[in-house]
């Protein structure tokens, strides 16, 4: 896979692109019926997750703290989310196991990063 311009290699951003082709795929299969509403909804927070970390690998110091801390809420709206996929039965049990450890990854390797940040 070729590598875009100006996106990191480091297991965080990876991860999260991995991830974000893994909902997009699944999502893909929802309802038409909820596609404007939590579909969108779930896609748009995963999105805004990458950006606030990528926003956060750009800028410095304070500024870094605060992205680093937007995606941290994006992730627990992303959790709040995908049990909602998993009560409307929209994905599997397997699948929301699976989606959960790959957003808990994703929050160690966030976790790892805030905690260097603050030092």
């Amino acid at each position: 896979m070729p590598k875009t311009s100006g996106t990191p290699d480091t297991p965080l951003f990876v991860k999260t692109h991995d991830f974000l082709l893994w909902l997009i795929r699944h999502t893909q299969r929802f309802p038409k019926n909820l596609r404007q509403s939590y579909t969108l909804r779930l896609e748009n927070i995963g999105f805004e997750f990458q950006e606030a970390i990528l926003m956060a690998n750009s800028v410095r110091d304070v500024e870094r703290s605060r992205w680093l801390a937007i995606a941290d809420g994006k992730l627990v709206c992303l959790r709040a989310l995908l049990r909602f996929a998993y009560d409307l039965e929209l994905l599997a049990g397997t699948q929301v196991q699976h989606a959960a450890q790959l957003v808990d990854e994703l929050g160690r390797l966030l976790g790892a990063w805030r905690k260097g940040t603050d030092r």
